[in-house]
């Protein structure tokens, strides 16, 4: 018997639905727990068909990233519609989905999770502010109200200090959670935007 051959379409379906198993599987269980086998069950595949889009489990996670990187910049573009500008009360909601969205896969990473991820993708295991800054201009550039002397450097960190707050939530105090979070984005805020 030979092996199925996948249309472009068919192949472009069964790599979306191994992805949102997938997402669904690292909110529940972590990366750590979330296997080849439990990913290729979810979505109702065998494991060959899984390494036929993906080296391993670190090369699928981080396909996710960008699958949801792309996600991300379409519902931008979606919430834009005809505009060529977002509101900066609009360009806040979305600093604020980059970082609170169910589908940020950052937020359920441990940092064992993320050595392993950069181990597999040894050219990103450093920053590159220059492509961060690069993505911050092309987001900004939609925002009305953006300071003309943005210092990305500090953006940029303020985006990876609040992430890593979500991501170590279990180690602060709950009930100060939420307060610190909107003191993070308020400081983010005041280096993104200018004042009403």
């Amino acid at each position: 018997m030979s092996p199925k051959i996948f249309s472009i379409a068919e192949k472009e379906q069964l790599k979306e639905t191994m992805f949102h198993a997938g997402m669904e599987l690292l909110k529940k269980h972590g990366m750590t727990h979330m296997s080849v086998e439990k990913i290729t069950a979810a979505a109702g595949i065998g494991k060959s068909t899984f390494y036929n889009f993906f080296l391993s489990k670190e090369d699928f996670v981080l396909q996710l990233i960008e699958y949801n990187r792309t996600r991300f910049w379409t519902a931008v573009k979606n919430m834009l519609g005809d505009r060529s500008t977002l509101t900066a009360a609009e360009g806040k909601q979305v600093l604020r989905g980059i970082i609170n969205s169910n589908d940020s896969v950052y937020q359920y990473l441990t940092p064992e999770d993320e050595q392993k991820l950069a181990a597999a993708n040894p050219e990103k295991q450093t920053a590159d502010i220059d492509e961060e800054t690069e993505t911050l201009k092309r987001l900004f550039m939609i925002f009305e109200n953006v300071r003309e002397n943005v210092d990305y450097a500090v953006v940029s960190n303020l985006l990876k200090i609040l992430a890593l707050t979500a991501e170590s939530r279990a180690m602060l105090h709950e009930s100060g959670y939420q307060r610190t979070q909107e003191k993070l984005f308020g400081l983010l805020f005041d280096c993104v935007f200018e004042e009403a």
